[in-house]
């Protein structure tokens, strides 16, 4: 029973890994967290048979992260996007501390490796390792999903899960909707059949599948675990990035890897 519960958690981040090779093959980033936000909503709504209103915090706060991500996988790369949003548990800690969640010991030592590896990072940008533009997309996309934590975890305390996670999902149309309006009258932008696709693929098999097998699996298994498991989806990211595209990662974006996954297992300790 246990195995088949890591089975799953390494099923959801083997295919979380892959959002960023779908957003990099897909065409139009804009029309990508479109219809990504479009899909997992449809999917979420026939799942939870209704509409939350708790959901729509944390939906808000996952459409931003939709719109950045692809930006960021697209011009920092896809290993160092999927890096960049494991820095979510620095913005998380900070969301929750007026909330009187205090990080214990491990939980300070992971934030500060986290805010280390922002510093290694940015230095990797000041000398052209390192794409700006991809960088403060990836911050961002870190701090969206930091504040969808955040948030998800004090509806869930209240009762909320299912509102914080399927809930969510149909508000993100309401970030994704307004941003490719105003891209499509600017640019004049309409969608191809490959970013339907790719959409799809990212809302259905890179969102809601993934969340939904993560989920069923963290019943059976100790979130800490779990977490530690999961922290396996920037390794691969990293890896399709390089087998794909030939993204080898520089010097400085190595270093800041190794923080960052350091931060990842070391905040799943007691």
């Amino acid at each position: 029973m246990t195995l088949n519960a890591y089975a799953k958690i390494t099923a959801a981040a083997a295919l979380w890994s892959t959002l960023g090779v779908a957003a990099s093959l897909g065409g139009d980033l804009i029309w990508l967290a479109f219809y990504r936000s479009i899909f997992a909503a449809v999917l979420s709504l026939a799942i939870a048979k209704g509409i939350s209103r708790r959901g729509v915090v944390p939906g808000l706060f996952l459409g931003a992260l939709f719109t950045t991500y692809p930006i960021a996988a697209v011009y920092a790369g896809v290993g160092p996007a999927a890096y960049l949003l494991y820095t979510a548990p620095l913005w998380t800690t900070l969301v929750l501390l007026p909330a009187g969640e205090r990080p214990n010991k491990w939980g300070a030592v992971a934030v500060a490796l986290v805010l280390a590896a922002v510093a290694v990072m940015l230095q990797a940008s000041a000398t052209g390792e390192l794409s700006a533009i991809g960088l403060v997309a990836g911050l961002a996309s870190g701090l969206f999903y930091g504040l969808y934590i955040a948030t998800a975890r004090l509806i869930s305390k209240r009762g909320g899960a299912r509102d914080a996670s399927y809930g969510a999902m149909p508000y993100t149309v309401s970030v994704t909707a307004p941003v490719l309006l105003y891209h499509a009258q600017m640019n004049h932008a309409f969608p191809t059949a490959s970013e339907i696709l790719a959409g799809a693929y990212m809302g259905v098999l890179g969102t809601v599948l993934p969340y939904s097998l993560f989920a069923s699996a963290v019943e059976k298994v100790e979130g800490s675990r779990a977490s530690v498991v999961a922290s396996s989806e920037p390794v691969l990211a990293a890896l399709w990035g390089y087998l794909f595209f030939g993204q080898a990662p520089g010097p400085l974006t190595l270093v800041a890897y190794i923080l960052l996954t350091a931060a990842a297992v070391i905040a799943s300790k007691k």
